[in-house]
C-alpha cells in the first residue's frame, strides 16, 4: 500500500516519510501490528474527534533526524482538549499552559532561571530532545483512550532503533510509566538513564520540585562531549 494512501486521515495525507527516518518507517509499516493499528486509528479519525490533527501525529519525527537525537523524554499520551496537542510530548499549540508543562516551566525557572517564551517545545526537539509520547493519538476528552492499540509497540521499536544506531543517548524518565518503557529497550545502560518524578500536579511537590533535571541533563551531555541544550529556545 502506498505511504500516502496508508497514512490518509480524512483530507490529510503525509506524502513522504520524515527525513532521516525512511529506513525505520519503511520497515515498520510492513508489520502486521502497525497495519492493524493504523486501520483502527483511521477509523477513529473518521468516526470521532481525535487529537492531534492527522498531519501532526508524527510531527516530532519531522523536527529531528534520528542521528541527531541526544535525549529521549517520554510523555504519556497527547493532550485531549481542542487545539492543544501538536504531536510533541508536553508541548502544546494552545496559549493556555497545561498543568504538567507549567510545572516543568516552574522547575526550569528555579533550576536555570529561564522563562520559556511559549508552550511550543519544538525548539528543544530541534536541538535533539526527542519529546515522544508513548501513545500518539487520543479521543477528545478521553485520556488513554488509545492505549493498547499498538502505539506502545511502535514507540518501543522507535526506542530500540535509536538505541542501536546512536552511540550516545540519554533517556530521561519523568515518572514511572516512562521508566517502564525504558526498561524494555534492548541493551540499555543504566548510566544512560536519569530518573525523576512526574511534573503533574499530583506528584510535583513531592517528586519533581527541586530535582533540577534541566541542568543535570546538560551536565550529562557535557560529560559526554555533546552540546548542552539551550532550554530558552
Amino acid at each position: 500500500m502506498p505511504w500516502g494512501t496508508f497514512l490518509k486521515i480524512g483530507e490529510q495525507i503525509m506524502s513522504r516519510f520524515p527525513q532521516g527516518w525512511e529506513t525505520f518507517f519503511e520497515e515498520e509499516i510492513k508489520k502486521d501490528y502497525f497495519q492493524q493499528l493504523w486501520k483502527t486509528v483511521q477509523h477513529e479519525y473518521y468516526t470521532t474527534t481525535v487529537y492531534p490533527p492527522g498531519k501532526d501525529v508524527f510531527a516530532v519525527f519531522k523536527l529531528v533526524r534520528p542521528e541527531d537525537v541526544k535525549i529521549v523524554l517520554l510523555g504519556q499520551d497527547p493532550y485531549h482538549g481542542k487545539n492543544q496537542a501538536n504531536g510533541i510530548a508536553f508541548s502544546t499549540a494552545s496559549a493556555i499552559t497545561p498543568r504538567s508543562l507549567a510545572n516543568m516551566f516552574k522547575e526550569l525557572k528555579s533550576d536555570l532561571d529561564i522563562d520559556h517564551p511559549s508552550n511550543d517545545l519544538s525548539g528543544w526537539v530541534a536541538q535533539g530532545v526527542f519529546l515522544l509520547n508513548t501513545i500518539l493519538t487520543v479521543r477528545e476528552h478521553q485520556p488513554l483512550s488509545h492505549q493498547e492499540l499498538g502505539w506502545e509497540t511502535f514507540v518501543l521499536n522507535v526506542l530500540n532503533f535509536l538505541n542501536s544506531n546512536n552511540k550516545v543517548i540519554l533517556y530521561c524518565a519523568f515518572g514511572n510509566q516512562a521508566m517502564k518503557m525504558y526498561s524494555k529497550i534492548n541493551g540499555i545502560k543504566s548510566e544512560n538513564i536519569l530518573r525523576y518524578g512526574h511534573p503533574s500536579p499530583f506528584s510535583y511537590d513531592k517528586y519533581f520540585k527541586g530535582t533540577r533535571p534541566f541542568s543535570q541533563i546538560n551536565s550529562w551531555l557535557e560529560f559526554h562531549d555533546l552540546t548542552p541544550i539551550n532550554w530558552a529556545q
